[in-house]
């Protein structure tokens, strides 16, 4: 049975074109004929037609994802068959799902980070109160739609809390959901409730912020999946930070602990969700760090507001007793301007004497220097200005650092010098094949992804050709770890020079060399000097 083509008629569907495939079925274009309305029809793929267990749980997926009306879980209208498979009509998301983002744009800002995790959250939990666990939470999972909000998509592994009368489709002791984000207890093929769902959501949270999924290395061959799951069943969760210094502190501790080793010290859908409204409420008031202080002499508490203020050349230091009696003020409803009944006239008429003289004073000093320069300060007469030559400096004022240009991230010496920039991700397929037209052109899926296989000298023509150059070794390790830069947990990067019939390939915290021919593991990107 072949798929359906553009102008096929499924039910109310008329098929307009392919978008892709999910976990267990194949996902079309099409339109509402009734509605008048986009959809997507999401249909079993024909290797599973055969499956009993597969076509049970695809059919199951469609009823539980219709009972859920949230904004933030993609909508079910309805479902079928289309020659003997089971087929399921959905809303069509025009946007863009989180790992396609991070791969192609670099990392979001913390602010979208956490708005992109609460909206998962909340949809996850309209999931969990349905009495559903989606079981394979991920970043390509979650799709980022034109106006910010995001919506949990296929629940193909979705699975009842409590099953009741239905037959189990997944015998116990088997593994189901993607290693990068499975959940210890998930790993073990343990009984299972919505808090794997947490620890997925987490994990996928560490994504959005370190670029690279938990537990990988970046090296391929530590990179396996029974390493990948060995680590998520061992290994105390990591730190955001550790690969992002720049990393919401915030935001990396709540990820660490949504991938708590036992479920029962993850923070359920509750505390996670109004955690994360704390964070989004604090970025948006422009990102301070609240820090909680000591209470005053009275015994009322307060928050250090570390805000740095800004005027003349640039941020000058935190004045925090200022920022503690701000914090106070607000807390018992005071205002920082002048309370409405005014100053007493006493002190308004101290003010202006006081002012007048100090304009007094100021005038005498002023004419008295006058006088001395002009010949000791007994005659009068023109005064001379001498050009003495530049004054001292009182402190150096730093070099702006250089603008990155498009698609291109400031790598940063050890010291904080400017020394290179280089692209955020690697050279495209696409890009790879315009500059080459003879060479075979990459499919639609492909062009989009890194280019694979490319032979070194291929890559070096192909930086000379944009102006650019390919990266060497030191300046890859640096570039690896530096804020922006899109490393690939599964593949190595060429470096240049080569050495006779060699030329290195580099991946985070490895290095080796291969033959100049091309490599399926191997893509690149480019650097250019400042």
């Amino acid at each position: 049975m072949a798929n359906p083509t553009p102008g096929t008629e499924i039910g109310q569907y008329r098929i307009e074109g392919v978008i892709g495939a999910g976990s267990m079925g194949d996902v079309f274009r099409g339109v509402d004929l009734g509605l008048n309305r986009r959809v997507a029809v999401k249909i079993l793929s024909e290797r599973h037609k055969d499956s009993n267990e597969l076509r049970a749980r695809f059919t199951r997926e469609g009823r539980a994802v219709a009972a859920i009306q949230h904004p933030n879980v993609v909508q079910v209208f309805a479902t079928g068959t289309f020659q003997d498979r089971p087929y399921i009509a959905m809303e069509l998301l025009e946007g863009t799902d989180l790992a396609s983002a991070i791969d192609t744009q670099g990392p979001l800002p913390q602010l979208d980070v956490a708005k992109a995790i609460l909206d998962a959250a909340r949809g996850l939990h309209a999931a969990a109160k349905a009495g559903l666990i989606h079981r394979d939470v991920k970043p390509s999972n979650l799709v980022l739609l034109g106006d910010g909000r995001v919506k949990v998509t296929d629940f193909g592994l979705a699975k009842p809390v409590d099953p009741g009368s239905e037959p189990s489709l997944t015998a116990l002791g088997v593994v189901v959901g993607t290693p990068d984000y499975i959940a210890p207890e998930q790993a073990r093929g343990e009984t299972i409730d919505e808090r794997v769902d947490i620890y997925a959501l987490g994990g996928t949270l560490y994504f959005l912020l370190a670029g690279m999924p938990p537990f990988r290395t970046g090296v391929a061959a530590e990179d396996k999946y029974l390493k990948v799951v060995a680590r998520h069943l061992k290994n105390p969760p990591p730190d955001a930070r550790d690969r992002n210094p720049a990393a919401d502190a915030e935001l990396a501790e709540l990820a660490r602990a949504m991938m708590a080793k036992k479920p029962a010290e993850r923070p359920d859908y509750a505390a996670l969700i109004a955690r994360l409204e704390r964070v989004i409420a604090r970025l948006s008031n422009g990102g301070a760090t609240l820090t909680t202080i000591p209470p005053a002499a009275d015994g009322s508490g307060g928050r250090l507001n570390k805000t740095p203020f800004v005027g003349g050349d640039g941020p000058h230091r935190f004045d925090d007793d200022a920022a503690t009696t701000r914090s106070r003020d607000a807390q018992a409803g005071l205002s920082m301007l002048p309370a409405r009944r005014g100053l007493p006239p006493w002190l308004w008429v101290a003010t202006a004497l006081s002012l007048i003289v100090f304009a007094i004073g100021l005038v005498v000093h002023l004419t008295r220097g006058d006088r001395g320069a002009a010949g000791g300060g007994s005659g009068s007469g023109p005064i001379a200005v001498v050009d003495a030559g530049p004054g001292p400096v009182d402190a150096a004022v730093a070099a702006p650092r250089p603008t990155a240009p498009a698609g291109m991230v400031l790598v940063v010496k050890p010291d904080g010098t400017p020394w290179f920039f280089v692209d955020a991700r690697p050279v495209t397929a696409a890009e790879f094949a315009t500059a080459f037209p003879k060479l075979k052109q990459p499919s639609a899926v492909a062009a989009g992804k890194p280019v694979v296989n490319a032979p070194y000298n291929f890559a070096k023509a192909y930086a000379q050709t944009a102006g650019k150059r390919l990266l060497l070794a030191t300046e890859w390790e640096a570039a690896a770890i530096t804020p922006g830069v899109i490393a690939s947990p599964t593949q190595l990067e060429w470096v240049g020079p080569a050495v006779g019939k060699l030329a290195p390939v580099r991946a985070p915290g490895k290095a080796a060399t291969r033959p100049l021919a091309g490599q399926k593991d191997v893509t690149f990107r480019l650097a250019k000097d400042l």
